[in-house]
């Protein structure tokens, strides 16, 4: 009965038969019967009906119902095999982690270091892409905790900010020697280089040029940050990126800060599935998270 329930969701939310069969990868005969096996189920209600107007399938009073009691069933049952997931990585003493590039490259490794050393039982799986590739593993459960930096972000998981990072425009120094102070005419003349669009030093880069008004005629997308920053050394361009990246590179003199107007951070967070509760080894890697976080906001 559960195939035929998310069957019936399905047609009640495309309100096309025709649609809901390509989706499913079924026939439309067998679509049909499906929605027909739960009214027979329901004391052969009738569930769906052809609007005269639209000529689109509605929902009846009865089929009203039973369309929200199957929405909470079907999301009790995913929450219940989620669990169950859960606690079977627990057994296997496996835990997925996923995480932006920044936090990925430049954090994580040390996190994972301490941890290791606390608790060498646990095997680690790691997955490091951009901000909106990690949320969607979070959202299909494929990971057991996220790590993400971008921002106005829709879903519905759990969100804690535990990192405040500091957002830097560099460049080369022969670059650097032209710029004395910040002007959005002069900056915007520049060869801009930054991350693809679901990084979330794409969305803070674009923000910042938003508002500060710099209208760039030449952006260079890449999508890794070290591909970035050894690109800005070359003097290919400019780019607004986290100084966690670029720290060496400073201290060498092979990148220079340019002036900014102000000073600009952003939050890392860790994300978490909505709805049942972490396991031990998630709430460890969360303590020892918390912990190596603050010696990095003391460098």
């Amino acid at each position: 009965m559960f195939e035929e329930l998310r069957t019936f969701i399905e047609v009640a939310e495309s309100k096309n038969f025709t649609k809901t069969a390509k989706k499913l990868n079924f026939s439309q005969p067998t679509i049909s019967q499906q929605v027909k096996k739960v009214e027979i189920y329901f004391n052969n209600v009738t569930l769906l009906t052809r609007s005269s107007n639209t000529k689109q399938i509605e929902l009846t009073p009865e089929g009203q119902i039973v369309y929200q009691k199957a929405k909470e069933i079907l999301s009790l049952l995913d929450s219940a095999f989620a669990e169950l997931e859960l606690l079977q990585n627990e057994k296997n003493k496996v835990l997925h982690i996923g995480a932006s590039m920044t936090i990925g490259n430049f954090m994580l490794p040390r996190v994972l270091k301490v941890f290791s050393d606390l608790f060498p039982e646990i095997h680690l799986n790691i997955c490091i892409e951009n901000t909106f590739d990690i949320c969607k593993k979070m959202e299909n459960g494929d990971i057991d905790i996220g790590l993400i930096e971008g921002k106005n972000i829709e879903s519905s998981f759990q969100r804690v900010d535990f990192f405040e990072d500091k957002l830097v425009l560099v460049a080369s120094p022969k670059i650097a020697a032209s710029i004395t102070d910040f002007s959005s005419s002069q900056l915007a003349k520049l060869p801009w280089l930054t991350r693809e669009k679901g990084s979330g030093t794409e969305q803070y880069l674009r923000s910042f040029m938003e508002s500060n008004q710099i209208k760039v005629s030449n952006l260079i997308i890449y999508n890794s940050n070290y591909a970035i920053k050894e690109a800005v050394k070359e003097g290919m361009g400019i780019t607004f990126i986290s100084q966690m990246v670029i720290n060496e590179e400073l201290a060498s003199g092979e990148l220079v800060k340019l002036p900014l107007n102000k000073a600009y951070t952003r939050n890392f967070s860790y994300i978490l599935p909505e709805g049942y509760s972490s396991g031990q080894s998630v709430l460890d890697f969360i303590k020892v998270l918390l912990r190596v976080s603050k010696e990095f906001q003391t460098e």
